[in-house]
């Protein structure tokens, strides 16, 4: 127990000292970690709109523009939706896509659901 309260002792002065030789690499070591734990908590949010994506651009054949429009559009869960209610429910017009590909493109995303 002694040597579980040194430890925490240790670390948390190691935590709150601002000298140049430990502030540096701890600030590196803890952006580090920070980066990867919210890059891997966007990952799981965001699994459905880029399997939409993958499903879209598997089945249809996609120009530049139409697939950079895609990917712009479906780099969230929430723009994924919006732009279902945009042109699959609202039936507005889209530049890029239209006619049997904007029908594909709406039963990929609803098959998502």
């Amino acid at each position: 127990m002694k040597k579980l309260l040194l430890l925490v002792v240790i670390l948390l002065a190691l935590l709150s000292v601002d000298h140049p030789l430990i502030k540096n690499p701890r600030d590196k070591i803890l952006g580090t970690v920070v980066s990867d734990l919210s890059d891997s908590t966007q990952v799981q949010r965001e699994v459905k709109a880029k399997h939409a994506l993958t499903e879209i651009r598997s089945q249809l054949n996609l120009n530049k523009e139409q697939d950079a429009h895609l990917a712009e559009s479906f780099k969230t869960v929430r723009s994924m939706h919006n732009w279902e209610k945009q042109y699959c429910k609202n039936r507005e017009l889209n530049q890029f896509f239209y006619g049997d590909d904007l029908l594909q493109s709406c039963t990929i995303i609803a098959a998502t659901h």
